[in-house]
């Protein structure tokens, strides 16, 4: 749902969608460059790390360097090409958005700097049986 209260334009949600194809086939095709284009340098990303009684909450964590690097040795080349990206909200220079790919289930959180949508944050976890 786009919120009608900070209107953002059709460019820049195609835009917002464009980053988030980035961020996915950069991971699968093992393209840094791409990857990194995507990502705000000073990116959280976060999964929730299992289920340890001796850390209940704990949790992956990995930056923008690590994620680059991660792509740059073709961690994600493994899984498939397939994905889909949704739009889940907007608004002004802000967004959250939906990313289903084979393996993961990924949200996240996209703001414009000047031109540039950057993804921000990211929360995901592995899909069950993947």
């Amino acid at each position: 749902m786009i919120s009608d209260e900070a209107p953002v334009t059709e460019a820049n949600q195609a835009a917002i969608l464009a980053t988030a194809a980035d961020y996915i086939e950069g991971w699968i095709d093992g393209d840094a460059e791409r990857m990194a284009r995507c990502l705000h340098p000073d990116l959280a990303k976060r999964a929730v790390a299992g289920d340890d009684p001796d850390q209940p909450l704990a949790l992956d964590e990995i930056d923008r360097a690590g994620m680059v690097e991660a792509t740059s040795r073709g961690v994600g080349r493994k899984y498939s090409g397939s994905y889909e990206t949704r739009l889940l909200d907007a608004f002004g220079g802000i967004a959250s958005v939906a990313v289903l790919s084979q393996p993961y289930m990924d949200y996240l959180h996209v703001a414009r700097f000047g031109d540039r949508w950057l993804i921000v944050n990211a929360l995901w976890q592995r899909r069950p049986g993947r």
